[in-house]
């Protein structure tokens, strides 16, 4: 295999966030779409993310999350979450995956906070990237 080759890699693994099948500081980027909502422990995923990533890798995120701006909107999803969890493959409507991300410690986080029209319960969301 050519050394360019390498550098131009993909590879897909099958596996579990909350214990992800690579080596210590492994990996180059990780690239995340709302996928934080579901799984069982988000926490322990992006400390499985941080942990894989090489020096100076990259996080790359877009979350859904609980409304940080509307009182009713995240009563709403707060009501309605364990519905929402039963009926999309565990899906919260209430996490504070941006809380999660600033007490993981990244080197750097950049993270927006959008609210975004027309989607209902899956709105806002959070996105960035954060530097291993």
């Amino acid at each position: 295999e050519t050394t360019s080759a390498k550098k131009n890699s993909l590879r897909i693994v099958h596996g579990v966030s909350e214990a992800l099948p690579f080596p210590d500081q492994s990996v180059d980027a990780v690239v995340c779409t709302l996928t934080l909502c579901s799984v069982v422990d988000p926490a322990r995923s992006v400390a499985e993310i941080r942990r894989v990533l090489k020096p100076g890798g990259k996080f790359l995120f877009w979350e859904h999350v609980l409304s940080e701006t509307n009182p009713a909107l995240a009563q709403q999803q707060i009501l309605l979450t364990p519905t929402q969890v039963k009926r999309a493959d565990g899906c919260h409507l209430d996490r504070r995956t941006g809380e999660t991300l600033r007490q993981a410690g990244f080197a750097k986080l950049d993270l927006e906070y959008l609210e975004l029209q027309n989607f209902g319960f899956l709105n806002p969301t959070v996105c960035g990237i954060a530097t291993a």
